[in-house]
């Protein structure tokens, strides 16, 4: 069976440190294709340029050894030029000498011209394939100056390119070993590199790795720069998580509390109509029996409303709400349909309320107002009105009823969560008014209470028009 984690992490066998190595590898056997490249285009530079001199000097000795004699050209062939280039034993040489109209003189005379005419200046080089086989060749001007007249011939020397690919193939060689061990080298220092660079992972892995399930502490160890914002967003989620831990703990050890007092009341009472054998007594039992479960359905309801609303203002996914739509939802749920029906009183704006919020935190607020006002007010004295009006920048949601108010002194504490003041009910449970200050602060909202001119409480919520983010 597939582990439950392995479904929730789909990228799971992804390696940063291979996706580095991979990196680095491909940008490096781009570099060493590159560098090969190079490395030939050297070589046969290298490889031209030292026979390129061989050539020019056999070109120069011929060139000294002609004359022009009476109007014609003599040369006594120096064979000690040709044997510069006897180094190259499968190397076959030619060469040609003709005049600046290109008239033979000595040598091949079906050897091809050069593709400009040599100057003054220095030789001029080229390739041409002549006789089946590539041949470089060196051309040079000879200027002679006769009694007459100055004119000049044109020296040519080839060789085939045997010797020259042999020298540039054995530059390649010895390049590409030296290429090679380089490769390996920056490739062991590349993979040292990224397992260093990477150490500080393993380092945080080990770390949390190592604690206990409850132990959420900022985590003490050091990382470099480009890993301190993760470090620093997984601290800030520890920290959350405490938090939601501690709240957790908290509401349940409260929840537990809470609860243990009217189902022992419930049991016990149950126990008592059992026993009675009395209709009239029976009948009070069972009354008390009610009484003593909705009393604990209210509690279990309120229980779960805080328990939405702290999760939900630990998701902070905030939207689009409309404010009218939000109150007519709370009144339609609070208000109960049986008679007589209290008279509760909704009064909305012509324009459109919207604020970023969240809905049912702010239905669940609405509501637990209505309900205090419905259990604490007094319906002959006035009815409960519920508004919507602007005030600046915010929104107010304000109930309010002809109750008796609130005390002073229990106004600092009433926000807490199961504090009841010295006139609440026996069947309330405490939570209504800290389930509203968690869900409208959770927004960026404000709750405060006034007691009425005329007696009454007012509750008012401001909520500004632009709070919260969506996620």
């Amino acid at each position: 069976m597939t582990p439950s984690g392995s479904a929730q992490r789909p990228f799971a066998r992804v390696s940063v440190r291979r996706r580095l190595l991979a990196t680095l590898l491909v940008l490096f056997v781009a570099g060493t294709a590159v560098l090969a490249l190079m490395l030939r285009g050297y070589a046969r530079q290298a490889a031209d340029a030292s026979y390129d001199q061989l050539l020019q000097a056999s070109a120069l000795s011929m060139a000294d050894s002609l004359q022009l004699v009476q109007g014609r050209w003599q040369m006594d062939m120096p064979y000690a030029a040709l044997e510069l280039l006897a180094q190259a034993p499968r190397d076959r040489v030619f060469y040609r000498v003709t005049d600046l109209d290109g008239a033979p003189i000595a040598g091949y005379g079906d050897a091809p011209a050069p593709p400009r005419a040599p100057g003054p200046a220095g030789p001029v080089y080229f390739d041409a394939v002549y006789r089946g086989e590539p041949v470089r060749f060196a051309a040079l001007q000879r200027q002679l100056a006769g009694p007459e007249q100055t004119t000049a011939a044109v020296v040519q020397v080839g060789q085939t390119r045997l010797a020259r690919e042999a020298l540039a193939a054995d530059i390649v060689w010895r390049g590409s070993l030296a290429l090679l061990a380089f490769a390996a080298t920056v490739i062991a220092v590349a993979w040292w590199g990224v397992h260093r660079a990477l150490a500080p992972v393993a380092r945080v892995e080990r770390d949390l790795a190592a604690r206990e399930a409850a132990d959420l502490r900022p985590l003490g160890t050091p990382v470099p720069a480009e890993l301190e914002h993760l470090v620093r967003a997984l601290d800030d989620f520890m920290a959350r998580l405490a938090d939601n831990q501690d709240a957790l703990r908290l509401f349940i050890a409260e929840a537990a509390h809470q609860l243990r007092t009217p189902l022992a009341a419930l049991r016990a009472q149950l126990q008592l109509a059992l026993e009675d054998d009395d209709p009239a007594e029976r009948q009070r039992s069972l009354q008390a029996v009610q009484r003593n479960a909705e009393r604990l359905s209210r509690l279990v309801n309120q229980l779960l409303s805080d328990a939405s609303v702290n999760h939900r203002g630990a998701l902070r996914q905030y939207e689009s709400v409309e404010l009218a739509a939000v109150l007519r939802q709370a009144v339609h749920d609070s208000v109960p349909m049986a008679e007589p029906r209290p008279d509760v009183r909704l009064a909305l704006p012509d324009t459109s309320a919207c604020i970023r919020g969240d809905a049912l935190m702010l239905r669940e607020a609405v509501k637990n107002l209505i309900d205090n006002a419905l259990r604490h007010g007094d319906p002959a004295a006035g009815p409960i009105e519920v508004s919507l009006q602007r005030e600046g920048e915010s929104w107010c949601i304000v109930v309010a009823d002809r109750g008796p108010g609130i005390a002073p002194a229990f106004a600092q504490t009433a926000f807490e969560r199961f504090s009841r003041g010295p006139q609440a009910r026996a069947d309330g449970a405490g939570l209504g008014l800290a389930i509203v200050r968690r869900a409208v602060e959770g927004q960026g909202g404000t709750v405060t209470l006034a007691n009425r001119a005329g007696g009454g409480l007012a509750v008012t919520l401001r909520l500004a028009e632009s709070h919260g983010h969506a996620s």
